[in-house]
């Protein structure tokens, strides 16, 4: 057992005459003085007293027996932290609405053909390449979705802009400005130093960190302060320092209030409807029956149609236009068949049709798939029939 007494001076009794023995004087006194002292007080704390130390530990125990149980709510015996219910990321997210501002974010849509930029995207650089790779394509390399952005760069560095807000946009939205605006794409390559992706907002750049070049998929994300100078918001894919290729996939995007990096893809969510062209009295062959100008792109699913009468004699044919002009015109635009031979159509004594699967949409300039090639502007609806009434075509998009 510790105690001070061994710091004490040394003394001796005297033999029970009272005249010898160690004296108890003022310097005897001070001596002890000195040792508890030296034992119970703190140089560099010296006007700390053993009474505060009392003071503090009664009340660091708070509700509980003892500081030891204290501590044991949220410490091990070994010191360190139990794992307590901290919220995740995707948690956090869902909480404060983080809701992915990507479009085309799994690179569905290509509506310009397989080498050229994906819908919504602007390819940058002197000799930049980017292609489509993913499902029934000859590089199959794919993460999120069928398909994946394939960017090779030669001579010069190149990237791949996808703009979340643009400067007439963004004045809207300046009540974004210091808030995070947390990104991050999926990325594939095999060389190290060389991808990577960047959030910019007109003001500067939030640049991630490189993919390792292992060879394999890798989450790479960024998170940008929005500046109070800031006047747009995008997300960019870069190829840089080497002429090697990386492959982008599940770009992501979410305003948050706090400096959080994204864990993963947040899917951005797709609208999925049916445009309804009706048309009364006698049908008759003709063009421009119904005509829809989306805001963005998307992908026809099927076509149904629909008689009240059933045709005799003859089928009903009818055919779905898209714009093919690259780029997309808005005036005048070259308006050519969804598909290659067979139009929809609806047999003689029959009064509907749906074509889902035998009669998918063909590519607009590519024919490697008929998935993803979009809808740059239509459908438009054209027909060619005997005369019956109340024809009746719906066209299913997901945009």
């Amino acid at each position: 057992m510790a105690t001070v007494k061994g710091s004490f001076p040394a003394r001796t009794d005297d033999t029970g005459t009272g005249r010898d023995g160690t004296p108890v004087d003022v310097a005897f006194i001070d001596a002890i003085g000195d040792a508890i002292d030296a034992e119970t007080l703190s140089a560099t704390n010296p006007t700390v007293v053993t009474a505060d130390i009392q003071d503090e530990v009664v009340a660091a125990r708070g509700t509980l027996a003892s500081v030891d149980a204290r501590l044991d709510v949220e410490h091990n015996e070994d010191g360190t932290h139990k794992a307590l219910p901290y919220a995740t990321v995707t948690q956090l997210l869902g909480g404060i609405g983080g809701v992915n501002l990507v479009q085309n974010d799994d690179f569905l849509l290509w509506p310009d053909g397989d080498a050229a930029a994906p819908d919504g995207y602007v390819l940058g650089g002197v000799g930049a390449a980017v292609a489509r790779t993913g499902t029934g394509l000859g590089d199959t390399s794919r993460k999120i979705g069928d398909f994946a952005c394939k960017l090779t760069r030669a001579a010069a560095d190149i990237t791949l802009t996808r703009s979340i807000l643009a400067a007439a946009a963004f004045t809207r939205a300046n009540f974004l400005k210091a808030r995070y605006a947390a990104g991050g794409m999926w990325v594939w390559c095999a060389t190290p130093n060389a991808a990577r992706i960047a959030v910019y907002d007109g003001a500067g750049y939030e640049y991630s960190s490189y993919h390792t070049g292992g060879g394999s998929w890798e989450w790479i994300p960024a998170t940008r302060l929005i500046n109070n100078a800031a006047t747009v918001l995008d997300i960019i894919a870069e190829v840089k320092n080497a002429a090697v290729a990386a492959i982008f996939s599940g770009a992501s995007l979410a305003i948050v209030d706090s400096d959080l990096d994204l864990p993963h893809e947040v899917v951005c969510p797709v609208l999925y409807g049916t445009l309804h062209f009706a048309v009364g009295g006698v049908l008759a062959a003709t063009a421009n029956v119904g005509r829809f100008e989306p805001s963005r792109s998307g992908i026809v699913k099927d076509v149904q149609l629909h008689v009240k009468t059933a045709p005799t004699g003859a089928e009903i044919d009818v055919d779905v236009n898209t714009n093919t002009d690259v780029p997309a015109a808005t005036v005048y635009p070259t308006m050519a068949s969804m598909f290659t031979a067979t139009h929809p159509m609806i047999a003689a004594t029959m009064t509907r049709m749906r074509c889902s699967v035998m009669l998918t949409p063909n590519a607009l300039t590519t024919p490697s798939s008929g998935v993803g090639t979009g809808l740059k502007s239509g459908p438009q609806m054209r027909s060619a029939a005997p005369s019956k009434k109340n024809n009746t075509p719906n066209a299913a998009i997901m945009a």
